[in-house]
């Protein structure tokens, strides 16, 4: 904050105001990127389960159709998470300008914290997907 231009009570409410709603965005999205991780593992183990379920005999065409299914549910799973890592991204960097903005007193009480890269857990999740991927082939082409 620059002390040689002080900003009005309206200004600092606003301020305040944009702080608790980007943070409340951040919250939102880490927990959607979660959530929508977890729906895609889930119908990857439903895609794994169809034959056991209906008793379906395995052939090569069952087994590429539902490989092709997996890798889709994948592939969309992995461009939701990209896009919402885009949103999370764009809420950080709204969140440092507003934090630059208020005053030595509201820093100091936040106190400082280790920053986490937003792509240090987009990548965990990534990497979850993809071996959940490999897995659900493997056992769709083996059959078991």
């Amino acid at each position: 904050m620059d002390s040689n231009k002080p900003i009005s009570d309206a200004e600092r409410s606003e301020l305040l105001a944009l702080y608790q709603v980007t943070t409340q965005d951040l919250a939102f999205f880490k927990s959607q990127q979660w959530s929508l991780t977890n729906y895609g593992l889930l119908a990857l183990a439903a895609i794994v389960g169809i034959p056991q379920v209906s008793n379906l005999e395995i052939t090569s065409c069952i087994a590429i159709s539902l490989s092709v299914i997996a890798v889709s549910v994948t592939l969309l799973t992995g461009f939701l998470l990209w896009r919402l890592h885009g949103s999370i991204k764009e809420r950080r960097d709204r969140l440092k300008r507003v934090y630059a903005r208020l005053s030595d007193e509201f820093r100091k009480a936040r106190g400082e914290k280790k920053s986490v890269r937003p792509w240090e857990m987009l990548l965990p999740m990534l990497v979850v997907l993809a071996l959940a991927l490999v897995l659900s082939v493997w056992v769709i082409a083996n059959g078991v």
